[in-house]
């Protein structure tokens, strides 16, 4: 008896929570009048979408359940509930108050069950809750790196990169913590912002860099070209129309007192940084070394997205392999003497950031050994430009580097390293699910990233 009357106070406690009690706004819950949702709640209120408890608390930070958010998505989409009764869960009664709900939502792909369970009970994750809103409202996924802890392996990427990318969910300190449990006021504010509009977040902004020769982010491709004369220029291409601007000229570059005439300004081998509005570039700032042919200096300078503000960040220094990574600037400090590629002899680098100007609040992260190699020419014989070494590669929030000792990988996340084989490494690349090394035969080896 005891255990029938407790599930029937579950249920009406279900009831009660996912559902309007007597139309209350977010003014009159006792609980949620000075919460940072306050507004977003009353929204949902005053249609009807949701309401509080008999206690006339609304319990903002409580963690929504499945059932709970398969409610609220109903009622804000006005769907139709199933007439289908022939669905069958393991875990939910057709006798039970929310069987038409939730087999409506995985009728219609929305919210899914794993093997006959839906687990209505079960708090929802971020994570969950983003590809739950993602498919109820149809955003388009995206592949674009958001946040420091949601990586391209992470099941959700798209889908929480897609709500992002459409204001509908932010983070805190450049972190989304998909693992975590929403809280009824987070699922609400989500909702209402995937529902109107002007309720969305104020701008997207993303706090991993992309990097490369030709990087894509947000509808645009940005790459170094040559002119019809064959002088450089950064170019900024629409990837709907296929329209060009030419954001710099090579000509344009002022010369600080620091370059030499031998300074590469725009080179098609540049690896771009794209952050967010500005785009970094890297540059040989100085010779040539007559013995082994390598630049000795290299600086960066940045420019808007829009061609606008054009910065030389810093005098020439060891900078290599430089990233952006959560508002703050990431290099490898080159060391006394660049090694040529065949030369197999480790030196100590060492990991710095900085604040986003590339000098101020300097901090060592990590100090670690590696082949300190370069490539001075690519597979077209085309001088590369940009101090890049062999051994050390940055993919979202992990270095990965090598020495004689193997191939490791270090988190930017937990500051721990792990040794991932004892491959003795010439060059490395990355994709979204693997490491490939090629080793000083030139045999190539998969690692698990």
């Amino acid at each position: 008896m005891k255990s029938k009357l407790t599930a029937v106070l579950t249920v009406l406690l279900l009831i009660f929570a996912a559902t309007p009690f007597q139309a209350q706004a977010a003014i009159q819950f006792s609980d949620a009048g000075k919460h940072w949702a306050k507004n977003e709640i009353m929204y949902l209120s005053d249609r009807n979408i949701i309401g509080g408890y008999p206690d006339g608390t609304f319990k903002p930070n409580e963690p929504i359940t499945r059932s709970q958010a398969a409610s609220m998505l109903i009622k804000a989409l006005k769907i139709p509930l199933t007439e289908n009764t022939s669905v069958a869960f393991k875990d939910v009664s057709k006798k039970s108050p929310y069987y038409q709900i939730l087999a409506t939502v995985n009728e219609k792909g929305i919210l899914r069950g794993d093997n006959g369970y839906m687990r209505p009970g079960e708090k929802t994750s971020r994570a969950q809750m983003a590809a739950i809103l993602r498919r109820a409202f149809d955003m388009p996924l995206d592949q674009q790196a958001t946040f420091i802890d949601v990586t391209p392996s992470h099941w959700a990427y798209q889908d929480i990169n897609g709500i992002a990318k459409q204001r509908v969910a932010g983070g805190s300190n450049g972190k989304y913590m998909p693992s975590d449990s929403v809280t009824r006021a987070q699922f609400s504010a989500f909702l209402v912002r995937a529902m109107d509009d002007k309720m969305k977040l104020s701008s997207y902004r993303s706090y991993v860099s992309t990097k490369g020769k030709t990087v894509e982010q947000v509808g645009f491709t940005y790459f170094i070209d040559s002119d019809e004369v064959g002088y450089s220029e950064l170019i900024k291409k629409n990837m709907a129309t296929d329209k060009r601007e030419v954001l710099l000229k090579y000509k344009d570059v002022p010369i600080s007192s620091w370059d030499y005439s031998s300074a590469l300004y725009l080179h098609s081998n540049t690896r771009l940084i794209v952050y967010n509005e500005e785009i970094f570039i890297p540059y040989s700032s100085g010779g040539f070394h007559e013995a082994d042919e390598l630049p000795f200096a290299y600086a960066v300078m940045k420019i808007k997205i829009d061609g606008q503000d054009l910065v030389k960040m810093k005098e020439p220094s060891q900078m290599s392999n430089m990233f952006v990574w959560n508002d703050r600037i990431f290099y490898t400090d080159m060391g006394p003497r660049a090694i040529l590629p065949d030369d197999f002899k480790d030196s100590t680098l060492v990991f710095y950031s900085t604040a986003m100007d590339g000098s101020s609040d300097k901090r060592k992260e990590f100090t670690f050994d590696a082949r300190a190699t370069f490539d001075l020419f690519d597979v077209h014989g085309n001088r590369e430009a940009g101090g890049e070494f062999l051994s050390v590669l940055h993919d979202h929030s992990t270095m990965y580097y090598f020495n004689k000792k193997g191939v490791f990988k270090y988190s930017l996340l937990d500051k721990k390293t792990i040794k991932l084989s004892s491959i003795f490494g010439k060059r490395m690349e990355v994709t979204d699910t693997q490491l490939i090394v090629t080793d000083t035969k030139g045999k190539k080896h998969s690692l698990k990233k």
